[in-house]
């Protein structure tokens, strides 16, 4: 049964917030409120999608999702089948809802754009905010007859046509002789078959454009050109055209979305668009000469979202996932760069049975510790892949050379954010992206990211303030020199603690320590690096960090990182890194620890 809006008022204060974001295998639910006059996160809930037979309706798994967020905070946030719209003094109801979806089948796209190295290349990056299948691209150096460019349209069957070039009051017989083509390939589909057509190049040529496909009976969209001059890269307005696009591909398509589409002020936005807003938003905070990084690995696709001098990126693999995607990712990651991080042996044949079984059966979850160190090990080869395509759009970036500094990094998906212990999220981030200097982790165990990037087109002070209030669960700092380690430690470190206790501990070369400091707490810590590695090209630096629920994570095992090709080596040194990413407790002592110390006390007194 689909759920409706039953009152809504779009001039009314919005105060209570209610998000779900759809995604392959689970629908999440998060509900925002205001506190003491600041919007926080009050609750979260989750439970299956129910996009595919036999339900093919997603409200159904949001019904289920919602009826858990409201007996868990006690608020009544459906009536009937229906949505309960505006904030009641008893706090039943809701003034705000949004939607996010990244399940189900890609849109397939081509791209039509003046030159490979200008436009073309800002229409992949303004692409890069939804998903879809860049089946085919036009332009300028295509040397394929026209008849030719016209019959890859045809054969291709785009749901999106994204048209892009000239500088404003640039190239004009250029692009429409690229518009000609577009519109000849259009005219000769059969009327329910015909593409979305968006256009974001010269913004001289909007009415010429406008007038062009005004018989074609085709949607036909209009942004700000995506390339105003030839040094200048404006995306947000194609990208907020591209997500309504996208909002209007799921309500048409089967799974129940046109009914969550009307129910959502901006309809059904892509996920992977709100993560960029997030992205965008705390890249803007960072500091001169760091970024911010964001992975989130999913059933079907693995986004990497970057910020950097005040730039965004953002990338989708759709090929790359842990559930739906499984056999894809190793495909394309290669099956031996997974086995390489197992402990135990195994065959490509071992592998592959694993990934078959999640990809026919995505929701499963690992049996065995066999089966979860496999999990693990496709996870960091997924993110470092996802990465390395994503690196290829970061401008004045060497793509061949290390990390820049991203504080913070980001993690976010079931494998990362549900994980038993906070350091093994920890480990897997520090695996698989190899940062080096310092960062600091967190995660996005209930969602908030993909939640509040939709927000913030309608309030953007939620954004702002719940993030402040600690929406993301930090990790705590990593600190990772360069370099290749000489000696037998790789470094000494001192953590002197805000309450005046000062321990010191050595890290061993090659392996990991974490030491305890909670959220919300802050050390001074100071590292002596030894023979062969550097912090920030020093051998000895002090700095302020703050805690998390993994701690202060200290990474001597240098960069790159090197994983034994010799089994018996890893089957010993992986469990230690493990071990060694368990914080190690130096602040307080626990109860019954007081307790077991002062009974042996007594014993060797009384001896």
């Amino acid at each position: 049964m689909a759920i409706e809006l039953s009152n809504s008022a779009n001039t009314a204060p919005i105060n209570t917030i209610l998000a779900a974001d759809f995604g392959s295998v689970t629908t999440r639910v998060v509900l925002f409120d205001q506190v003491a006059g600041q919007f926080r996160l009050v609750s979260r809930a989750q439970a299956l999608t129910t996009a595919t037979p036999p339900l093919d309706d997603v409200s159904i798994g949001m019904t289920r999702a919602i009826e858990q967020l409201s007996a868990s905070t006690g608020r009544t946030l459906l009536t009937g089948n229906k949505l309960l719209m505006n904030e009641r003094n008893n706090r039943s109801g809701i003034d705000l809802f949004t939607a996010t979806a990244s399940g189900g089948r890609p849109m397939r796209g081509v791209l039509v754009g003046l030159t490979p190295d200008v436009s073309l290349a800002s229409g992949r990056r303004a692409l890069g905010s939804i998903y879809i299948d860049l089946v085919d691209t036009l332009s300028l150096g295509d040397d394929r007859a026209q008849e030719m460019q016209v019959n890859a349209i045809l054969s291709q069957r785009p749901d999106l046509i994204l048209i892009v070039g000239g500088t404003d009051n640039g190239a004009r017989e250029s692009m429409l002789g690229l518009l000609n083509t577009v519109k000849l390939a259009v005219s000769l589909l059969p009327l329910g078959a015909r593409p979305v057509i968006l256009y974001a190049g010269n913004e001289a040529l909007h009415e010429q454009v406008k007038a062009l496909f005004s018989d074609d009976e085709v949607q036909l969209f209009v942004a700000a050109n995506v390339r105003p001059t030839l040094t200048e890269e404006r995306l947000n307005g194609a990208q907020l055209e591209l997500a309504l696009v996208y909002g209007a591909y799921k309500s048409n398509n089967a799974g129940g979305f046109s009914d969550v589409q009307g129910m959502s002020r901006l309809g059904v936005l892509p996920t992977a668009n709100s993560y960029a807003n997030v992205i965008r938003y705390l890249g803007e905070l960072s500091d001169p000469g760091t970024g911010v990084l964001f992975v989130d690995v999913g059933s079907s696709t693995v986004t990497i979202c970057a910020a950097l001098r005040k730039e965004s990126y953002i990338s989708i693999r759709p090929d790359l996932g842990l559930g739906h995607s499984a056999v894809s990712s190793v495909e394309q990651v290669g099956a031996q760069n997974v086995l390489r991080w197992l402990t135990y042996p195994a065959t490509e044949n071992d592998l592959l049975n694993y990934v078959w079984n999640k990809t026919l059966r995505p929701a499963t979850v690992p049996q065995s510790p066999e089966d979860l160190e496999m999990e693990y090990a496709l996870t960091r080869e997924v993110i470092r892949t996802a990465l390395s395509t994503a690196r290829q759009s970061w401008r004045g970036v060497d793509r061949n050379a290390a990390l820049p500094t991203m504080r913070p990094i980001i993690g976010a998906g079931a494998v990362l954010s549900q994980v038993l212990e906070p350091g093994i999220s920890a480990l897997l981030l520090l695996d698989a992206l190899q940062p080096s200097g310092v960062t600091d982790l967190r995660l996005d165990p209930y969602g908030v990211i993909a939640a509040l990037g939709g927000i913030a087109y309608l309030q953007p002070l939620a954004l702002v303030q719940v993030l402040e209030a600690g929406g993301l669960l930090s990790l705590g700092t990593a600190i990772c020199p360069d370099g290749k380690p000489g000696a037998a430690n790789a470094m000494t470190v001192t953590v002197k603690y805000a309450s005046g206790r000062t321990v010191q501990r050595t890290v061993e070369s090659g392996g990991l320590r974490a030491i305890e400091l909670p959220s919300g707490q802050k050390a001074t810590v100071t590292v002596q690096c030894e023979r062969g590695l550097t912090l920030n090209g020093r051998r000895k630096v002090t700095l302020t960090v703050e805690g998390g629920a993994a701690g202060i994570v200290f990474d001597g095992r240098g960069r790159p990182l090197v994983i034994p090709t010799d089994i018996s080596r890893r089957k010993d040194l992986l469990p230690r890194w493990i071990a060694g990413v368990r914080a190690e407790q130096t602040t307080s002592q626990t109860n019954s620890q007081v307790a077991a110390q002062s009974a042996a006390q007594s014993a060797t007194s009384g001896t």
